[in-house]
């Protein structure tokens, strides 16, 4: 019975030690598979994070290029009207000075002489100030097209090749967090997929590189979307100079519009215009009226180019005016609707068809950039250059709240380009029984006679391809502060766009496509279940 005892008492402990090694080796590997995929989160996150600023600094360089075009356009305004006040008081000069003739004997004439006088003095300081003022805006504006052209060309560079850097740097991460940890060659394909599709190298990437026209003669959607930008930031100023007095007999308009994308016009024009009825001024013409004065009094125009265009005149019949596509009730900005061209200044009587053919006197109306085609070859440009956005359909919401993409105001439900980081360490590596020496799996022990070659505890360690691995997936995505949006479900909420560096990243759940394909290529299934 001592002898049956015994042995039961044996088997017993044995049991109690294979159970205990079986805990220690769950531990051990619960442990790793933890630390395993905390790995795998910190590389997705990294990689995210990395992505995020990369669209954040393209956006801090398409709202410098923005910037650049609001003071490109105020030089413009700043012109024309030095133009239109030059043309004003010469004409107001002129105008004294035949009005002086007839009140000469009245006594009136002469003060009107001294008066005539001093506008000629007014206007040689004002011709010398607009000269000066020209030297200075070609300086300017050299300095705005080549920081134009350093902005376009480094968005293009960060566009295609700021994800080249994002397996490099998820690896890092990986080895930083835990040496033993690797990306095997099928993580590093699914990651590099992942990178490109977050760059501008795929037609459906996440990044599209729209290219302005040289000249204005077609409609292009891409380059429309950067002119409503830089139509509407434009200050007030800018945007309408206008004005009547007297009943609206006098009337004064200007403005400064975008021209075939690359040029910048402004006109400004003070008309008189009054028709006077049969009984005050009689009859005239056939079918009988009355008379009709149409009198120019000021006008002056400018224009900033790249090159040398035909004429003036040919170059500011090429606005057909713009469309505002905003909506907002803000009076600083432009609402939804169509602005006539150089805010009417075109449809002021006769005063519109003089500024064309003499927008400078005694000058030119041209601001150009210094270098010429030099300076072009390298993207300069005083008008819009060429700029990365994101695609359409692309980044429609921050993220999604269960509501159709109809309800959400958009044509399609997309939150952001998705990192994926698989992450693997072999077995041999993890402190399991089957790696520790003296539980029966050490030769020299067996044979070494101490213990008889005792039994060997060793517990066989079941894992796919001898590895452990892990999964960690982080998002890019676009959201304002939510406080500008307490609606969950807002039509109106801003899209994802490079103009706005309002990029983040966060941690998701890997999606199940690529769990299923991991899996598969493990030999193993892994079926979707439905998100509650």
């Amino acid at each position: 019975m001592r002898g049956q005892a015994f042995v039961l008492g044996m088997m017993a402990l044995l049991v109690l030690c294979v159970g205990v090694i079986v805990l220690f080796n769950t531990g051990q590997s619960v442990n790793t598979k933890v630390q395993l995929v905390n790995t795998a989160d910190a590389a997705a996150y990294s990689a995210a994070v990395q992505q995020a600023r990369a669209y954040n600094l393209m956006a801090y360089m398409n709202r410098a290029t923005v910037a650049n075009e609001i003071a490109m356009a105020q030089m413009v305004s700043w012109y024309s009207w030095t133009n239109f006040a030059i043309s004003g008081t010469a004409h107001l000069r002129d105008a004294l000075i035949v009005i002086s003739i007839p009140l000469e004997f009245f006594g009136v004439g002469e003060v009107l002489d001294e008066i005539a006088a001093d506008l000629q003095e007014a206007k040689s300081y004002l011709e010398e100030g607009r000269n000066l003022e020209q030297k200075l805006f070609d300086f300017a504006a050299t300095v705005e097209a080549f920081m134009n052209g350093t902005y376009a060309r480094s968005s293009q560079l960060i566009g295609d090749a700021g994800s080249a850097d994002t397996v490099n740097l998820a690896t890092k991460i990986v080895k930083m967090n835990d040496p033993n940890a690797s990306i095997p060659a099928f993580g590093i394909a699914l990651l590099g997929k992942d990178a490109v599709s977050a760059s501008a190298l795929l037609k459906d990437g996440y990044v599209h590189r729209y290219t302005i026209p040289l000249t204005g003669g077609h409609a292009d959607a891409g380059a429309n979307r950067f002119r409503n930008v830089v139509m509407e930031a434009r200050d007030p100023f800018s945007r309408e100079r206008n004005g009547s007095f007297l009943f609206g007999l006098f009337k004064k308009r200007g403005g400064t519009d975008l021209v075939d994308y690359r040029n910048w016009v402004g006109l400004d024009t003070l008309n008189f215009e009054f028709h006077c009825p049969i009984f005050l001024c009689g009859v005239h013409g056939f079918p009988p009226h009355g008379k009709h004065f149409d009198i120019p009094l000021a006008w002056g125009g400018g224009a900033a180019i790249d090159k040398q265009t035909r004429s003036f005149a040919s170059l500011a019949r090429r606005n057909p005016g713009w469309d505002g596509p905003y909506v907002g009730g803000d009076p600083e900005y432009a609402t939804k609707g169509h602005y006539d061209p150089y805010a009417g200044a075109m449809g002021n009587g006769a005063a519109s068809r003089v500024v064309l053919s003499n927008p400078a006197e005694n000058g030119n109306p041209w601001i150009k950039p210094m270098g010429g085609a030099a300076l072009q070859k390298l993207g300069g440009t005083v008008g819009l250059p060429d700029y990365n956005d994101i695609t359409d359909d692309h980044a429609t919401v921050p993220y999604l709240n269960g509501a159709s993409a109809s309800d959400n105001g958009v044509s399609k439900l997309d939150v952001g380009p998705v990192f994926t980081v698989l992450v693997v360490q072999n077995m041999d590596t993890v402190h399991t029984s089957d790696h520790l020496d003296h539980l029966g799996n050490d030769p020299a022990s067996a044979s070494s006679g101490v213990f008889g070659g005792g039994p060997d505890f060793r517990v066989k360690d079941q894992t796919v391809s001898d590895q452990l691995s892990a999964l960690g997936s982080a998002q890019v995505y676009f959201s304002r502060s939510r406080s500008l949006f307490p609606s969950p479900v807002d039509p109106r909420r801003e899209l994802g766009s490079l103009f706005s560096p309002y990029w983040q990243a966060r941690l998701i759940d890997t999606p199940c496509d690529v769990r299923q394909a991991v899996a598969i290529r493990h030999g193993m299934v892994s079926p979707c279940k439905p998100t509650l």
